[in-house]
């Protein structure tokens, strides 16, 4: 899985305001595991943290389902051929699939740091070759004790982003005397032994903040070898090509090519998990050697339509179609000035990169909130992943979204880009009896994770990082409505025209309000046209304008989505267990009443505690079963559409 980090200004949250508040309703939300990693084959006390995280029934991590039974320490045996690397964690549960916690796989012991090993005396014995782990529940430091030979050493990193946590970690290693050896530098640390003794390593959280979200994990390797750097040797490119190097001043590549060939010059390295911006200067090669400029490309093209949170992504490409013969000069530098590895590709129609968002509800007007997103399809309703194509040009292909190997129940209804087009959405359709279940879209390779929720981007910042496959789930509860077009087949319409699809609402008994549903991925959200669906009605239609939404000829792929607010009643079945012990619990009082051997009063008294705990919890959780309104996200079935040219 790869990782990069993404900051508050990277991130473009794009979606229309709505009168719709951010109401509560059941999903699983998970913000935190403990551990944070284990070995594979190994039996661990696994914990999570989060909210809706009803009826657990397994974690699902690395594409496995293992068994979950409770939420709070509970023992799961890792499988002995879990892959090692960093993984996505995700719970599974009555409402669905939570979003993903990062856990590591690896070959180490771990080592749960005591959390008494707050002073140098008292510092927790470990080996080399182990992982620590640990929570700061206290500002002051923690303190480790190892032995080492003479030239026998530790590297150790730990990114707290990375891994999902808050932590920013600064590691000290110190010999007896106290004298500092070694320390975290940006995150990692490398210490060799002088000679055999006993030394120490002290951790803490660099602003002494504490609590659950504040937890590591270090694994105690031998000291990485020193990487050589890789210096560019290829000058001359052709068609298809790929260069990888260093950032080391600037790299000169000439370019040869002909009359119609089409190609894409693109760089690879902030997507790669590099702090880098790259700048690409691209100019005509004349055959006496000059110049003259041709495009300088400092980003990635603007994506059209926008995504709903778009990723930053400092990665120039420049698509071209030849009409002559020719020859470039592309010269390729980082604003940076860093040393750092990059990827120059040249090729036909580039390399498109699609990334799974998140998806949130509708946001009241002027909201700063960041979410975490779902991605669970409601029994009887249609569930979309947004599909964001990064890298996508004008010279990309169309792409079909498919996935495959889903839960029992569930059906893929596909998805689809156009060409030149920067985002899809794939959709998933629940039989009205689906088990609850969880699966990764495997045909998706990367998602984009929020790793907390905030209540205020403009004092908090939005931390996201790039995951594995996203998941989808199967929730308990039935959605309240599912969009449904009459005609399912390709629609067409001229450049200039006009058309009508009807709509059919298949309608939860309980709902009966209004909906508005807006027309996502054929123009940006703010200005997509809406449809309209009467109260208690059935029908509605979407009319599209073409000339009002000015879209090329071409194929496009697009789908409805409204919010919908419907009464929601939880813990119905623990209400249902509590009526059924409290049931049993009044029948024991009375036989125990009619009791009449000498242990009769004592059976009495034993019966009505029970009774009154019964009844205890069958008054809590009719507290918690009162319907409460929720507002939920319906869409329709993925729609295409076929733009002709203007009659």
């Amino acid at each position: 899985m790869s990782t990069f980090r993404l900051s508050l200004a990277a991130l473009i949250l794009a979606i229309a305001p709505s009168v719709y508040s951010q109401a509560t309703f059941p999903s699983p939300v998970l913000t935190g595991v403990t551990p944070l990693g284990g070995k594979p084959g190994s039996t661990i006390e696994l914990s999570l943290r989060g909210t809706d995280l009803d009826a657990p029934q397994a974690v699902l991590i690395a594409g496995r389902q293992i068994p979950l039974s409770t939420i709070t320490k509970a023992s799961v045996a890792l499988p002995t051929d879990l892959p090692v690397g960093i993984h996505d964690l995700h719970f599974v549960g009555r409402y669905g699939v939570s979003n993903p916690r990062v856990f590591q796989v690896d070959a180490h012991d771990t080592v749960i740091s005591t959390g008494t090993n707050l002073k140098e005396d008292k510092a927790q014995p470990v080996k080399l070759g182990t992982a620590i782990e640990g929570v700061f529940k206290a500002t002051t430091p923690q303190w480790f004790v190892f032995e080492a030979k003479k030239g026998q050493g530790i590297s150790l990193a730990f990114d707290g982003h990375r891994f999902d946590t808050r932590t920013e970690l600064l590691a000290t290693v110190l010999d007896t005397s106290g004298r500092e050896l070694a320390r975290t530098r940006q995150g990692s640390l490398s210490f060799t032994a002088a000679a055999d003794g006993t030394y120490r390593l002290r951790v803490h959280e660099l602003m002494h903040r504490v609590g659950d979200d504040f937890g590591f994990r270090l694994a105690l390797d031998p000291p990485a070898p020193s990487k050589q750097k890789r210096h560019v040797s290829q000058k001359k490119l052709t068609i298809p090509s790929t260069v990888t190097g260093d950032f080391q001043g600037l790299h000169v590549f000439d370019l040869a090519f002909k009359a119609g060939d089409k190609f894409v010059i693109e760089v690879f390295s902030h997507q790669l998990g590099h702090a880098t911006d790259p700048h690409l200067v691209i100019e005509n090669l004349k055959p006496d050697g000059t110049t003259t400029a041709q495009a300088e490309v400092a980003d990635a093209p603007a994506m059209a339509p926008a995504p709903s949170i778009k990723a930053d992504n400092h990665d120039p490409s420049y698509a071209y179609e030849a009409k002559a013969d020719g020859a470039f000069r592309i010269t390729l530098s980082d604003a940076f000035a860093t040393a750092l590895p990059f990827e120059l590709r040249v090729t036909p129609t580039g390399s498109t990169r699609l990334l799974a968002l998140p998806t949130i509800l509708p946001k009241v007007a002027n909201a700063k909130t960041g979410e975490v997103g779902f991605a669970n399809v409601l029994r009887g309703g249609i569930h979309a992943i947004e599909v964001a194509a990064l890298n996508h040009t004008s010279l990309s292909e169309a792409i079909e979204l498919k996935a495959d190997k889903l839960p029992v129940g569930v059906t893929s209804l596909g998805g689809f880009i156009g060409k030149g087009q920067s985002i899809g959405f794939i959709a998933f359709q629940a039989a009205a009896d689906a088990p609850t279940a969880a699966c990764l879209v495997s045909s998706l390779p990367e998602s984009l994770s929020v790793s907390f929720a905030i209540a205020d981007a403009a004092r908090d910042n939005l931390l996201q990082r790039t995951a594995g496959p996203p998941a989808i789930g199967v929730s308990s509860l039935s959605t309240p409505a599912a969009i449904q077009t009459a005609q399912k087949d390709l629609i067409e319409v001229s450049a200039d025209g006009k058309v009508e699809i009807a709509l059919k609402a298949v309608r939860h008994a309980e709902f009966t309000d209004a909906l508005k549903l807006k027309a996502l991925g054929l123009i940006d959200a703010a200005k997509a046209p809406e449809a309209d669906i009467p109260a208690k009605a059935a029908d509605g239609k979407l009319t599209l304008d073409m000339k009002t939404l000015k879209l090329a000829p071409g194929d496009y792929g697009f789908i409805l989505q409204g919010p919908a607010k419907m009464k929601v009643r939880r813990n119905l079945e623990e209400l249902s267990e509590a009526e059924k012990k409290a049931k049993e619990a009044a029948e024991a009082v009375t036989k125990a009443k009619a009791d009449k051997s000498p242990k009769a009063a004592e059976l009495v008294k034993t019966a009505e505690k029970a009774k009154a705990e019964a009844d205890k919890a069958v008054k809590d959780f009719t507290t918690k079963a009162v319907p409460k309104d929720a507002t939920f996200i319906v869409w329709s079935n993925p729609i295409r559409l076929r733009v002709l040219a203007k009659k």
